[in-house]
């Protein structure tokens, strides 16, 4: 077997031990004395330790489950309209006195458990590559069944039971797009792709599986990154978790100095804010008019209203709706753009709409982490913030670390 200058280079540019970036659990405390008690103590390698910021906005029983824990000493909190929540020390809450470190090694074990637990299945025809990559997968504590062919693949997947398919884009004689293509009754598989080749073309087949029904978690560039890796388990490990933590979640956006730009709501709801009123297209009347007279009613000035659109709204080919969000900005609206997926990226949208915000929702956090240079979502980033167009991330319990990405352009939570 005959190793290319290209492989040798990758296999000693990587590193074998998991990525010191990539933390399973989270530490926030919520007041600086806590912060420092922990610091003091000293935090397991395996966790993040971040100093949050408590919102009364919060849904307190469903803000730390599976991977995150919140630590606050009560004294620092008196008089906050939160205290209750916090003194009632539910799931994953806990005062700096108590057993948190306990329940911080609890939580990094189920994760543990879970990957051990995920059978994966490995497509990849090069021998050299397959078996780096087998070892990587196996190094991270994941059972890793190793095959080099379509046929092959096909006949694990019907005598196994798999939890994920790590795909190589490019095989011998077809490619993962023809033999996921043929084989519709694995749309349900989770799949990571893994490809050599430019991340635009990498980007593309993604969006192709996608749109055909397949649930691809990431398309990654070779060599395989550990962190990327498992920054995309984890978001998979946290799915059901962070649906149920953002259910019913009033949503305000604030920069980075937690200013209140404003809070997204219904039209029935909108009066019981003081805040500036962010409505979804979707959800107001389809022409101008009607809408500038219920703001006069509610007494709200154009200037207080940013509208929400969304690539579904398919706002360019609708005539009336591109009337009136050009009408409402022209009276001094706002706009937004909402983008969730990283499938579908609406330059068209960005180059023809007065955008003035770009929210990004939580399953691009993992993709912005490990954003590939000249990928197609860097390109759109990069984009927006050519056109002045402010970035603000899903993070309604301020548990992001807002220096980093401040340093990435972003400007705030939303």
């Amino acid at each position: 077997m005959i190793i290319t200058e290209e492989e040798l280079l990758a296999l000693l540019e990587s590193d074998v031990n998991l990525d010191p970036a990539f933390h399973p659990v989270s530490i926030h405390a919520l007041d600086a004395v806590s912060y420092q008690a922990a610091k003091t103590l000293g935090i397991p390698d395996y966790a993040s330790l971040h100093r949050t910021q408590p919102d009364i906005n919060w849904r307190w029983e469903g803000a730390f489950t599976t991977s995150a824990i919140a630590l606050f000493e009560p004294e620092a909190h008196q008089g906050q309209p939160y205290l209750p929540q916090l003194m009632a020390e539910g799931q994953g809450i806990y005062r700096v006195t108590g057993p948190w470190l306990a329940e911080l090694q609890a939580r990094e074990l189920r994760w543990r458990d879970w990957l051990a637990r995920l059978s994966v299945l490995l497509l990849e025809d090069h021998p050299f590559q397959g078996a780096c990559i087998a070892q990587e997968i196996q190094s991270l504590g994941m059972p890793c069944q190793w095959v080099q062919d379509g046929d092959a693949c096909l006949q694990v997947l019907a005598q196994h039971e798999v939890g994920l398919l790590v795909c190589d884009l490019s095989l011998g004689e077809e490619d993962a797009i023809g033999l996921l293509m043929g084989h519709a009754q694995y749309k349900h598989l989770p799949i990571i792709l893994l490809s050599s080749h430019d991340q635009t073309l990498i980007d593309g087949a993604r969006r192709l599986l996608h749109d055909a029904g397949f649930n691809v978690l990431a398309a990654l560039a070779k060599p395989l990154n550990h962190g990327d890796l498992l920054r995309q388990l984890k978001a998979f490990y946290l799915g059901p978790a962070q649906s149920f933590r953002r259910h019913g979640l009033k949503r305000t956006i604030r920069n980075w100095q937690e200013e209140v730009l404003g809070q997204i709501s219904l039209m029935a709801d909108a009066a019981t804010t003081h805040s500036p009123i962010w409505l979804a297209l979707s959800g107001v009347p389809p022409h101008w008019d009607p809408l500038k007279t219920w703001l006069e009613q509610h007494g709200r000035r154009a200037d207080e209203l940013t509208l929400i659109v969304h690539k579904r709204d398919q706002l360019l080919s609708r005539a009336d709706r591109f009337a009136l969000v050009l009408q409402a900005s022209m009276a001094g609206g706002q706009l937004a753009l909402l983008l969730d997926n990283g499938q579908h990226l609406p330059f068209e949208e960005l180059e023809r709409l007065p955008l003035r915000y770009l929210l990004l929702g939580p399953h691009l956090l993992p993709e912005l982490e490990a954003m590939a240079t000249d990928s197609l979502l860097d390109r759109f980033i990069a984009r927006a913030r050519e056109l002045g167009i402010g970035l603000y991330i899903d993070d309604p319990f301020n548990q992001q670390d807002a220096a980093l990405w401040q340093e990435r352009g972003v400007a705030g939570h939303w």
